[in-house]
Formats: C-alpha cells, structure tokens, sequence
C-alpha cells in the first residue's frame, strides 16, 4: 500500500511540473508576444506620423519631390533611420505626388472658452469640407469661429523657402526689392537657404520677385504663431487630442492644426 502511495505521489508531482513547465513557458510567450505589440504600436505610430508630416510639407510647399525640397527630404532621412521600410516609404511619396489640390483656407475653432484651433485645409470644395468640420467640433463642444477672430491670438505669416548663391546682405536688398517682410539664412548641413516672410496666405507676389531676382523657390509654409496661449488641464489635453485625431483621420484635406495650448 505504502509503495502504491508512492507510485501515485511521485506520477501527480511529475503532472504538477509538466504543468508548471506548460503555464510558465505560456507566461513567458505571452510577455514576449506584448513586448512586440508595444515595439510595433509604437514602429506604427512613428510611421503615421511622418506620413502625414510628409503630406502637410507637401501640400502647403507644393512640391512633392524630396530632391528639390529640403525639408521633404529631411523627413525621407527620419523614415529610413526609423527603419521605414522602403515599400512603405514609397508608396508615400507616390501618394504624395497626387495629394489633393486647391486653395488653401483657414478655419479657426474654438472649444467653449478654451484654446483656439487654426485648421489649415487644401481644397476647391471648401463648403462641403467646412460642414464635415463642423459636424465633428459639435461632438466635442466647439464652434466654428469667423475668419478674422483668431488674429487676436495668433500671428500668421506665410514663409518663403528659397536658395540663391549669395549672402545674407544680398538677400536682404532682395527682400526689400520683393517686398518681403523679412528674411533669415538656413543652415543645412552645407546647403544656405534663405526664409523670406510674406503676406499670410499670398506669397504670390514675393514668389514672383524672387524668381525674377535669380532665387529658386523650394517651398513655402503657412504658420499661425500664437501670442496669447490657453492653459488646459491634461483631461482637458487628452479630449482635445481626441478631437485633432478625429478631424485629422476623417477629413484627408486637413494639412495641420495649430493651437495655442500652453505647455504642461
């Protein structure tokens, strides 16, 4: 009897271990298979988030081609340093080079009493696009606010990117003579640019001075600088990040929203 106790002791304590062994091995399987979930969700976001700096670089410059446009190309090296793949990467700038086309609008949106939103669009269909904002800002208690409100928050100006063989003096005299409010030199690497302010939203007429002063435009790019910011609660962030994501997601010609959130 005390030798058939053994027998059954020693065959449910080799079960017990196989099981332990079993549960432990599933355990460490599934550590690893969350670590990648984390490794990739992270790879993924990196990813959206330079294709979609790739689209606003390339609608708000007009120029789809990393070759002639510096701060494209300056996105192209973080792809493949992030390890992009290159079919992926790719496929991007194929998009890119049919992004949709029209004239570009701002729209500024205020959340109650809140900060202020300055959403830039590229489109020929401003109506139909201005009511899909409109019916998303209603879910997340913001209005639409008129063209010329959010002045008093923001500075906006349209930046002229160009490239000349010469010096910051040169491009100074050139400045006045375009008509541009002001310029800077841009270092990149050995590469001199120069950053030419002009009339928000109508750079056309500096464009065309440059061009006839020898310059090559490489891009421009439309910003709203606050001068009055909003603090926010990180509650308060987190809706506010819903929303930018809801509206960014559902209406592809939306290039960028500014804000003027203060920092945390």
């Amino acid at each position: 009897m005390k030798f058939r106790n053994v027998l059954l002791y020693n065959r449910y304590r080799n079960i017990l271990i196989q099981e332990t062994k079993r549960y432990a091995g599933h355990s460490k399987w599934q550590n690893i298979k969350a670590t990648k979930q984390e490794h990739d969700n992270a790879r993924s976001q990196i990813f959206n988030t330079l294709s979609h700096k790739m689209k606003v670089v390339a609608l708000e410059s007009g120029n789809p081609d990393p070759n002639t446009n510096p701060k494209l190309a300056n996105l192209v090296a973080q792809a493949r340093k992030a390890n992009m793949p290159m079919s992926t990467l790719k496929g991007i700038l194929e998009k890119i080079k049919n992004v949709r086309s029209g004239e570009t609008h701002i729209l500024p949106i205020r959340i109650l009493k809140g900060p202020i939103f300055v959403i830039h669009i590229v489109t020929d269909k401003l109506t139909h696009v201005k009511f899909n904002i409109i019916h998303i800002s209603k879910k997340f208690n913001a209005k639409v606010l008129e063209s010329s409100a959010f002045s008093h928050w923001f500075d906006s100006v349209t930046f002229v990117i160009a490239s000349k063989d010469c010096n910051l003096d040169s491009a100074m005299e050139d400045a006045i003579i375009a008509n541009a409010i002001d310029v800077e030199e841009i270092k990149d690497g050995s590469e001199t640019y120069f950053k030419f302010k002009s009339e928000f939203l109508h750079p056309e007429k500096v464009i065309t001075q440059l061009e006839n002063l020898g310059y090559t435009i490489l891009s421009t790019e439309n910003e709203c600088i606050p001068t009055d910011t909003v603090q926010v609660t990180e509650e308060e962030l987190l809706n506010i990040n819903k929303f930018k994501q809801k509206l960014t997601s559902e209406i592809k010609e939306i290039v960028k929203i500014e804000d003027n959130i203060a920092s945390l």
